[in-house]
């Protein structure tokens, strides 16, 4: 431990002390403020007497009292250590110190000052000019393994890492070469061959060949246990490399969305000499091909830097940070409002242009609707009330959503009845938007045979607020609810939390089919709520839409698959999100992914905007 540590403990130990009146204290005493022994608290108080932040007066003979003298505060020292510790990415262990030892006054001091560093900076560094992006989130990265994706900020950031095969142009709707310059197909639809670009390189230095992409869509799909996203790849029969550039792939069945599977997260292209020396560790140290690599990756901070030989060109910005601050409380940083996207603590908001500015102030305004919709999800796989359809109808009307928005306010918009916020008005909700009474109500619970036992719900801290909600709302109809909150990485995996009856969380629906799937197919999602008829239908289904080759048609079949699972209230919708936004006109290059982040890639910052900026607030 650091001797800044043992005076930070020593001042929070005799706190009600005032700076420079002598006090008295054995050394037997400071063993106990230290944990340490005798000896090594004679050592500490040398070195902190020779600092100069303490006066040691030692009593005379053995057990005799001394005495102390505080020469100065702590809080200088703690800010200073709290900003060092910050600087060198050590971000979990500046914020714990500030919380831990830090009064009101001196962390109002240091969020000012880490507020002043978040967004866009520029600096020399080795004689030349680098941009560099930070901002907050206040949530933790889990995994950047892309088979084990599962959430919203974990995929973005893993976007960044990692290419695909293909990729998807959401406002074109086109499939677009990526690590794959061209492809082709049989008659039958069956049969691919996938033609590779040459010179992409990993991270570490390799050129991506043929046998690194049958390695990294074998390893999803060869091991389901192990990855959830497997399910993308049950109509593969075979992956093969033909020679150093082509790869051959061999279907089931014709599959009308296998092209837009090998362009989602989970089928990022990963190096095969990496991931077998340590696929367990490759989450938290991955090497990619993406415009962006991992330099420093920890509970508290990511950091990228630019890849400078990317196969779509070298990213303009040099590098971005990502503090990770989730014991901190939302907005409580006065990052600049156009990061403010980024920012969000559960889901992350899908951006739409309203193309409107404010002149005076030289900020362009960007409304922001959230895809994300929060919902109940129950477990059927576990004996309980939930496995009663009277039981769930009865907990979506005790669920005013109008109410709760009035009740708890901030970003929370509109009551949901499915994923979509443009659904309220459709002939399909009509039915579902009828309220009962509360003898209604209760003739739903007395009819599921609920016999007032604990029903257990299950969520992450983000949506603790609306968690505790609900619990109060069914304790007024007799419904004991208890809320145990866990750690994001829990709910990441389908079987980590057999013991729950339900979970709470929000979902960001980014308007695709493939999403939409993942919803009904992905183990940690939906398919717990279903009852084996339920499920079975599911199957029947998304089987079809498979081999559906009418994009419109597959639209029209998952509509309906929603509204099987509003009719049997397997899920409970709640509300949509929304957020508003802004981005500096010093910002270029704009451009939001279909789940609502700003893509690193293309954004870049004009330089005369930026030194207008800094002449403005000198």
């Amino acid at each position: 431990m650091s001797i800044i540590l043992y005076f930070l403990e020593l001042r929070l130990f005799f706190g009600t002390q005032e700076i420079g009146t002598p006090f008295p204290v054995t050394v037997e005493k400071l063993t106990g403020v230290w944990h340490c022994t005798p000896r090594y608290a004679k050592q500490i108080i040398r070195k902190l007497c020779e600092l100069g932040w303490i006066k040691w007066q030692p009593g005379r003979g053995r057990g005799h009292t001394s005495v102390l003298t505080l020469l100065t505060d702590s809080d200088e020292i703690l800010l200073q250590e709290a900003k060092h510790r910050m600087e060198q990415g050590d971000v979990k262990e500046a914020i714990e110190l500030m919380n831990r030892f830090g009064g009101n006054a001196v962390k109002n001091r240091y969020v000012n000052w880490l507020s002043a560093g978040m967004g866009f900076s520029t600096k020399t560094v080795s004689d030349k000019l680098q941009d560099t992006l930070r901002f907050p989130v206040y949530r933790t990265i889990v995994t950047l393994d892309p088979g084990l994706i599962y959430y919203c900020l974990d995929s973005h950031i893993a976007g960044q890492v990692f290419n695909t095969l293909l990729t998807y142009d959401h406002d074109s709707r086109t499939i677009m070469p990526c690590i794959a310059h061209s492809w082709e197909s049989g008659d039958d639809g069956r049969e691919w061959m996938f033609h590779l670009k040459k010179g992409v390189m990993f991270h570490h230095g390799r050129e991506l060949t043929a046998a690194d992409v049958v390695f990294s869509l074998d390893r999803i799909r060869l091991q389901p246990d192990r990855y959830e996203s497997s399910w993308m790849f049950q109509d593969i029969e075979l992956v093969e490399e033909m020679d150093y550039k082509t790869v051959r792939i061999r279907l089931k069945e014709p599959n009308h969305l296998f092209l837009r599977f090998l362009s989602t997260i989970p089928s990022s292209i990963v190096p095969r000499d990496i991931v077998q020396k340590d696929e367990v560790g490759f989450g938290k140290k991955p090497v990619g091909t993406g415009p962006f690599r991992i330099v420093r990756f920890n509970e508290g901070i990511c950091s990228l830097e630019a890849f400078p030989t990317h196969i779509q060109g070298r990213p303009q910005l040099d590098r971005v940070e990502v503090l990770m601050l989730p014991g901190m409380e939302p907005g409580r940083l006065k990052e600049p409002e156009w990061t403010s996207i980024m920012s969000s603590y559960g889901d992350t908001p899908k951006a739409q242009w309203k193309g409107s500015s404010r002149s005076d102030a030289e900020w362009h305004n960007m409304e922001t609707l959230f895809s994300c919709c929060t919902l109940l999800v129950f477990n059927q796989r576990k004996v309980g009330p939930q496995n009663h359809t009277s039981f769930r109808e009865a907990l979506h009307h005790i669920i005013d959503r109008e109410q709760m928005i009035a009740d708890l306010g901030g970003d929370r918009f509109s009551p949901a009845q499915g994923f979509r916020a443009d659904m309220m008005g459709s002939a399909q909700t009509t039915g579902a938007n009828t309220r009962l009474g509360r003898r209604e109500i209760t003739a739903l619970l007395h009819a599921s045979g609920y016999q007032g036992e604990t029903f257990r719900l299950t969520t992450t801290k983000y949506h603790e607020t609306d968690a505790a909600w609900i619990r109060e709302r069914c304790k007024s109809f007799g419904i004991d609810m208890e809320v145990d909150i866990r750690e994001p990485s829990h709910l990441a995996i389908h079987h980590s939390s057999p013991d729950y009856d339900c979970q709470l969380y929000g979902n960001v629906f980014v308007d695709d089919e493939i999403c939409e799937l993942e919803m009904y197919l992905q183990k940690n999602y939906f398919l717990s709520a279903f009852d084996q008829q339920t499920a079975e239908a599911v199957t029947k289904a998304t089987e079809s839409i498979f081999r559906e080759s009418d994009e419109l048609e597959r639209h029209r079949k998952l509509t309906r698959l929603e509204h099987l699972i509003r009719q049997t209230y397997s899920i409970l919708y709640l509300v949509h999100r929304k957020k508003s936004t802004s981005f500096h006109r010093s910002v270029r290059g704009v451009t939001i992914n279909s789940s609502g982040w700003l893509n690193f890639h293309k954004i870049w910052f004009h330089p005369r905007m930026v030194r207008e900026e800094c002449d403005i607030s000198h």
